[in-house]
């Protein structure tokens, strides 16, 4: 059963932007905190114009304004909009109490360091699958945040996806696998149709059977019990097609190309 114990704190977001509008729907969708201590400030008055239609929440352009009374911040802004909002409002910011940070690379000291030595900070790194409430995101904690305030940020999160609470050191090589992992998928998919339609497939057909191929794989992953290297050992019968299209994937060094491709997004997101 997800938690209500925020239901009537004032939720703040800092930035507007898909990422913050999937969390609200959650929130809205099973009612864990009221329409109206949710608000949200971006730069943009024609976003903020929609999230108040769309979801019914409170809006709001001033940051003082939206920061006052905060209980929970969520910076839901770019990495390198960080330093300068932090460096006007980190005064506004660093009396909520709890900070939530879902930035690619921007630790939970930075946070600290630019708000307050005593502020307790959540690192979340969702995916943009959260979009649609089937999000894979990965929780951690600053030095001030206690286990229950990591466990209760982990729980709000859960409305959009699947949670796991990890130590901060991991969340780099999260944010290189399943925060840019959607983009991997999506262009595995992309050139997958691409090849169907080379060799004569319509668009449409195309289409429908690498996406549908896709979603009904992912759904076997999570709920057949099998390891992903069982289930494509059982697709792989010994002298057909997979196992000829295999070889390819095989001797192309497949798994190489996605290990470098990891390790840069990685190195990017320290660099971050």
């Amino acid at each position: 059963m997800i938690s209500r114990k925020f239901y009537d704190k004032k939720v703040v977001f800092i930035g507007s932007g898909n990422m913050a509008e999937a969390i609200i729907s959650g929130f809205v969708k099973y009612d864990i905190v009221k329409r109206a201590n949710i608000v949200c400030n971006d730069i943009s008055t024609e976003r903020l114009q929609v999230i108040s239609q769309k979801y019914a929440v409170s809006v709001q352009q001033d940051k003082d304004t939206a920061l006052e009374n905060a209980d929970i911040v969520f910076l839901a802004i770019k990495p390198q909009q960080f330093k300068s909002v932090l460096d006007e409002y980190s005064k506004q910011i660093a009396k909520a109490k709890i900070i939530v940070t879902i930035a690619a690379g921007i630790t939970t000291d930075f946070v600290e360091s630019n708000t307050s030595k005593k502020a307790v900070v959540i690192r979340v790194m969702p995916n943009t699958p959260a979009l649609v409430g089937k999000g894979a995101i990965a929780v951690c904690g600053g030095k001030n945040a206690s286990q229950e305030v990591i466990n209760d940020i982990a729980d709000l999160f859960s409305v959009i996806g699947r949670v796991v609470v990890v130590k901060e050191k991991l969340i780099n090589t999260i944010t290189a696998v399943s925060g840019s992992g959607p983009a991997y998928i999506f262009y595995f998919s992309e050139v997958l149709r691409q090849a169907a339609e080379k060799l004569g497939l319509p668009e449409d057909i195309s289409k429908d059977l690498v996406y549908q191929t896709i979603y009904g794989s992912g759904k076997m992953l999570i709920e057949s019990g099998l390891e992903d290297f069982t289930l494509r050992k059982n697709v792989t019968s010994p002298g057909g097609t997979t196992e000829k299209a295999m070889d390819v994937f095989l001797k192309s060094d497949f798994s190489d190309v996605v290990l470098s491709a990891v390790e840069h997004a990685k190195k990017r997101a320290e660099e971050l």
